[in-house]
């Protein structure tokens, strides 16, 4: 059975871009599955899909047992004993009092092995949830979640991370497309009831060759639920840290390959040095810049185009790094300068200026964010303080909850965000009350 994709004979099947790699559906890949397929005694029936990735398909789920929909995520079968990510899970939640930021980590509901054609499967069972916060930039006309939406956020990836840690987890890859809003409620949704808002546009999977369909894929592939959250009309999220496939524990696992898109990805990557939880509050950092306003951060191109135009934003490189770095020649003078023609390219943008240019206004008068009050300011600290060069320097998850900016602006979004909810439930309770009467005999 292979277990390297990558080993594996290319073009079996006719791609299409709106589903996942077809060619995984081999032996070692990933499970054939369609909508009726039951898992675990019947009591789990795919209803519809909610996704894939690199790693796994995941579907919409009813959990007969239950009542309720769930995500059901497989992976591939060249993960199966190597995967962590429900020990991990497991390990994450505790019987006992709510930690700080633990709701924003997936709550794992069940997990078990299933075996098919293309080999042993682990699956993981979790609330589903609604789009990624990259969707949902997509998908809105500007590109920005409003101000105290983006302030909201920033609280809530930053306490999620700082629990995450606090447990010696490091996620290592997290990014937008891994940080997942809280979608709407469908468990009184019927599966005909569901379908309607939900279409099921199945597509064929065809072979190249034209031979018909064997056991290791399944007769159709489908498109993934469109649940449109829209950025700039996004009011009061709640969002999860997914996607911990590639999670590990600092204090008794050896430095992984980092799987993270290359645009995220820290400066000791490209130094091949140890991966520690600095590397998550670098990859946050970039993430917040992009959750804080409409554009990116740095451009993304080669690994040291990148380097350069983070030494354009941030200072120069550790020394350790910029004495082995062999393509500073192409941007640095021999006396560390930049050169001219690299500078009229762009790269050499501070900091300060980017975050004037993160599409909040560029002046004191049009600028969304409380300038007078020194919210701006407290971002670009704290910004600067995780994206620090050398990790040892860098802030940790603790600190940042300590930081000006999470203290004095993020942190009182949140809780703004809180207080509206508990008077919406208790809204909703009083008019329950009021429409159904008294239950207990009493008169109003």
């Amino acid at each position: 059975m292979a277990t390297d994709v990558s080993e594996w004979p290319e073009d079996v099947y006719i791609g299409n871009t709106e589903l996942e790699d077809l060619e995984c559906y081999k032996a070692g890949g990933f499970h054939p599955t369609i909508i009726g397929d039951t898992f675990q005694g019947g009591r789990y029936r795919v209803v519809h899909k909610l996704g894939h990735g690199g790693y796994s398909t995941v579907w919409l789920a009813r959990d007969q047992e239950s009542d309720r929909y769930v995500a059901l995520k497989i992976l591939g079968a060249w993960e199966f004993g190597t995967s962590k990510e429900a020990g991990i899970l497991h390990r994450l939640q505790s019987s006992d009092a709510p930690i700080t930021g633990q709701e924003f980590i997936p709550r794992l509901l069940d997990h078990f092995t299933i075996e098919g054609p293309n080999g042993k499967h682990t699956c993981v069972v979790l609330e589903p949830a609604g789009c990624n916060l990259a969707a949902a930039k997509d998908c809105s006309v500007h590109r920005l979640f409003p101000v105290e939406t983006a302030r909201s956020i920033a609280a809530q990836v930053i306490m999620g991370l700082a629990f995450l840690h606090s447990r010696g987890i490091c996620h290592g890859d997290l990014h937008l497309m891994n940080i997942l809003l809280r979608g709407p409620n469908l468990n009184n949704l019927e599966p005909h009831e569901l379908y309607k808002r939900f279409l099921l546009y199945k597509i064929p999977v065809e072979r190249v060759d034209g031979a018909p369909i064997d056991e290791h894929a399944p007769r159709y592939g489908l498109e993934a639920m469109q649940i449109i959250m829209s950025a700039d009309k996004l009011i009061d999220p709640i969002v999860t840290i997914s996607d911990l496939g590639t999670s590990f524990d600092v204090a008794t696992e050896p430095s992984p390959k980092l799987c993270t898109p290359p645009y995220f990805l820290p400066p000791e990557h490209y130094f091949k040095e140890q991966i520690t939880l600095a590397a998550d509050v670098w990859t946050l950092g970039v993430n917040l810049y992009e959750i804080m306003g409409t554009g990116i951060l740095f451009f993304p191109s080669a690994p040291e185009n990148m380097l350069a135009d983070m030494i354009g934003a941030l200072g120069p490189l550790p020394s350790r790094w910029w004495n082995i770095w062999e393509e500073r020649g192409e941007f640095f003078e021999q006396d560390g300068s930049w050169k001219q023609d690299v500078v009229l390219r762009g790269f050499v943008r501070p900091l300060h200026d980017r975050m004037w240019n993160m599409g909040r206004g560029k002046t004191l008068e049009t600028c969304e964010w409380d300038v007078q009050a020194g919210e701006l300011q407290a971002l670009e600290d704290l910004l600067r303080g995780m994206l620090t060069f050398d990790p040892a320097e860098r802030r940790t998850a603790e600190q940042m909850m300590a930081s000006e900016y999470f203290v004095k602006f993020a942190m009182p979004a949140w809780e703004r965000q809180q207080e509206r909810a508990k008077a919406q439930t208790a809204l909703a309770q009083s008019d329950e009350t009021v429409s159904t009467g008294p239950q207990d005999g009493s008169e109003i």
